[in-house]
Order: structure tokens, then sequence, then C-alpha cells
């Protein structure tokens, strides 16, 4: 199922994020895996929160970041589809 502006996402229970300088770090406990992030991707991790849809988040991005409207919001969807397929992040409840 493709992600959309009014995708809601929220982050997987095992999933522990931190940010170091100018990267993420997000860590996968159950797969003991570890994920190194740009900036703006760790943000993008740090305001998921299960209630917020994709608009939203590419909107709040926005006021944080230089980048065409249309170029974040495809990335992102692009990018929350890949953390989807890797299970760090779900779909919110409706």
């Amino acid at each position: 199922m493709p992600v959309t502006p009014a995708t809601i996402l929220q982050l997987n229970s095992d999933i522990r994020q931190t940010r170091l300088a100018d990267e993420g770090v997000i860590l996968r406990q159950e797969e003991g895996e570890v994920l190194v992030v740009n900036d703006i991707a760790i943000r993008f991790i740090e305001l998921i929160d299960g209630k917020r849809n994709m608009d939203e988040l590419t909107g709040l991005l926005l006021r944080e970041y230089e980048v065409e409207p249309d170029i974040l919001a495809s990335d992102l969807a692009e990018y929350a589809c890949e953390l989807l397929e890797q299970g760090v992040l779900t779909r919110a409840e409706a």
C-alpha cells in the first residue's frame, strides 16, 4: 500500500533513535541492527508521533529546511515506504 499525504505513521515499539551531531542513529532492537541516517531523515523520525499525517510532517520539515516542497514530499514518501518495509515504521491505527 503506498504512502499518501493522509498516511499516519508510528515507530515500531522496538525502535530507539537518537541524534549525534548532524546525523541520526536508529536502533532496531529486535533485529540488532543500527541505521545511520542524515539530518533530515532523523528529524522526520523525531516528528513521527502516530497522530500527524505525511502532509503535516512535510509541512513541519519545510519550515526547518530549504528544499522544494514537491521534492521533499516525494522523498519522504519514498523513505517512509522503505522504513515500513524494514519494520522501522508501521501505519497508525485509525
